[in-house]
């Protein structure tokens, strides 16, 4: 099945290329900047959830140690 859709698509890029060879290399490209861009904002989105992760963490964190300060000194809630 690979082999078959590999050769479909050089076959159908060699007849494109023929036609109009400007315009298949300019969509080339397009393609390869639009699959590199897939990967880039993947990774800028795993980015951004692990700091929100860590910043929740953090946030978590500040709230129990304000919480074992009151209740050791007396006041808390």
């Amino acid at each position: 099945m690979l082999l078959s859709t590999v050769s479909l698509i050089a076959f159908l890029g060699l007849v494109a290329y023929d036609v109009w060879p400007i315009g298949v290399m300019v969509f080339g490209v397009l393609v390869v900047l639009l699959m590199a861009l897939e990967f880039i904002v993947y990774g800028v989105h795993q980015f951004a959830a692990s700091a929100l992760r860590v910043w929740r963490a953090g946030i978590d964190s500040m709230g129990n140690i304000v919480m074992d300060f009151r209740s050791s000194v007396g006041g808390g809630l």
